[in-house]
């Protein structure tokens, strides 16, 4: 008995030593794609502004902007650090709830008057790195204490491309993710420790007082994760009242977590009227209420998922699980395979948020990956399981020898696939030669002009970190024709012009040569999102 016990504790050190190699590898992977990083999505810019908010962001027709101005709107001025209140009340104008912005603002507070991606992707590399633990630890409750299959969960979705791409996005999805992922250890505990009668009933302290908890931050970080509770909630509920045939724990852990929700209410009143009310709310409504996009949205986002998540070889796993599942029911095995109400009630709740994303999140490309990235891992562990469950994965003697072994092989090269294709999402490396060129115009001493559409200022965004290059920058309406009649554009041998997505670019073509009789043409340097770049001589 002895020897057994010290060969068992030999065998978790070795798997342990084996997480923390694969661990330290994805917090490299995670730092390498963090340096590629060369430019910022306009949500991301919004991260900063509406953490370090100084007067407000305004432009003025026909007049110029110092760079400074400009620029401390996104930046943590010194002494103006550690202001939650007014972080909160920024995003009570918004769509989103506060925790993570009084994060980033104290992050940025620590750094004052500093205009970094590091401010944001130090926050990131830090809840990836506990993210990809609590992700561990959920896969090795669900597939019952199984280190191999840990492991291999971990190693597979930790270098995939959506992941990465999570670590590298500067919002609030990553701090989501890990709620989530707490959200679900948690329950899955609770369901775990009733099957063995460890707990009678649910305990305040260890179980129901956790669980609220987390719904509170969770909730204060993104309102998504109430979607995942939501159906969380709901399996877990009818698990209890079906094992129990009795309401009493249901009702216990439904007022603990209503009182999460009361005291997230009272922390910031706005939630209701972001949800249901707000702009996005409205629009996340009407999108689930429109039966007749279910299909495609559904689609688009399953697309996604087998792109940026397995490379595109989803259908290929999908296909195995089914001649799997045949196999074990010809053969009488399936209802031995069974993985647990733990997995059943994770199981619902992911598909459910799935669904129910799919449905109501924005269709931006590529980029939508974010909304989903909170059960990208989960959908991952439960495959996998599901595989390794019926096809009986570990049982045979050279299975259980090399199987690991093979099945970590072809999940690495699935994942070095699409790293090796660019599927990281956020990186902008195209911004790279879009600085150059501004920097070069600096030195020249070239004017900028912004012809911008009154109502979309904020597509000004985009391209704030060029505007960040120049000493100043000369804004005006391109709903107009009017000569600009300032002197320094006037009597300018070359001048930089970016014109705003929807204005009549032939019409301010021929604004600008008129307000310059120095100039005879101009070139489009850059195509951006929401504007174009030109270069007039």
């Amino acid at each position: 008995m002895r020897e057994w016990l010290e060969q068992g504790k030999r065998i978790k050190r070795k798997y342990l030593v084996l997480f923390l190699m694969i661990w330290a590898v994805q917090m490299a992977a995670a730092f390498y794609f963090c340096i590629q990083k060369q430019g910022f999505h306009e949500d991301e810019y919004y991260t900063y502004y509406s953490t370090a908010r100084t007067n407000g962001f305004y432009v003025e027709n026909g007049q110029w902007m110092e760079r400074d101005t400009y620029r401390n709107e996104f930046v943590v001025l010194p002494g103006q650090g550690f202001r939650y209140g007014l972080v909160k009340q920024v995003q009570s104008w918004d769509v989103h709830p506060p925790l993570y912005y009084w994060v980033f603002h104290t992050v940025a507070s620590l750094a004052p008057g500093v205009f970094s991606k590091w401010i944001g992707l130090s926050v990131n590399l830090a809840l990836w790195g506990i993210n990809i633990i609590l992700l561990a630890y959920l896969a090795y409750r669900v597939s019952g204490r199984d280190a191999r299959m840990t492991l291999l969960v971990t190693v597979f979705y930790g270098l995939s491309p959506a992941a990465m791409s999570g670590v590298v996005f500067i919002r609030m999805y990553e701090m989501l993710t890990t709620f989530v992922l707490l959200c679900a250890i948690l329950h899955v505990r609770a369901t775990e420790h009733m099957l063995t009668g460890k707990w009678a009933k649910l305990p305040m302290l260890r179980c129901l007082a956790p669980m609220a908890a987390v719904t509170y931050l969770g909730f204060l970080t993104q309102y998504y994760y109430f979607i995942f509770l939501f159906y969380l909630a709901a399996a877990f509920g009818v698990w209890m009242l079906w094992r129990e045939r009795k309401i009493r724990n249901c009702l216990r852990y439904g007022v603990s977590q209503g009182i999460a929700f009361l005291l997230a209410y009272l922390t910031y009143p706005s939630c209701l009227g972001q949800m249901f009310r707000g702009q996005r709310g409205a629009q996340a409504t009407e999108n689930f209420l429109d039966l007749s996009n279910t299909l495609e949205r559904l689609v688009f986002f399953l697309e996604l998922l087998d792109e940026y998540v397995f490379a595109k070889m989803l259908p290929v796993f999908l296909l195995l699980l089914v001649l799997l599942a045949v196999t074990a029911y010809s053969r009488r095995r399936l209802r031995k395979l069974q993985n647990g109400p733990a997995y059943g009630i994770l199981l619902f709740a992911v598909a459910g948020y799935f669904l129910t994303v799919s449905k109501t999140a924005l269709l931006l490309g590529d980029t939508s990956n974010r909304y989903q990235l909170p059960v990208y891992g989960m959908i991952v562990l439960l495959l996998m399981q599901a595989i390794r469950k019926t096809g009986g994965l570990w049982k045979r003697v050279w299975l259980e020898r090399y199987g690991f072994v093979i099945a970590a092989a072809i999940c690495l090269l699935i994942d070095v696939t699409g790293l090796m294709a660019g599927r990281v999402v956020f990186l902008y490396p195209e911004d790279q030669e879009q600085l150059q060129f501004a920097r070069e115009r600096e030195r020249e001493n070239i004017p900028v002009v912004y012809l911008y559409e009154p109502g979309a200022e904020w597509c000004i965004w985009d391209v704030a970190d060029e505007l960040f290059v120049y000493p100043a920058v000369y804004f005006a309406a391109a709903d107009s024709a009017e000569q600009i009649t300032d002197e320094r554009i006037e009597n300018a041998e070359s001048v930089v012009v970016y014109v705003a997505e929807g204005a009549d670019e032939e019409e301010q073509k021929n604004r600008i040569l008129n307000s310059n009789g120095r100039i005879s043409k101009g070139r489009c340097v850059f195509q951006e999102k929401y504007c174009s770049v030109y270069l007039y001589e």
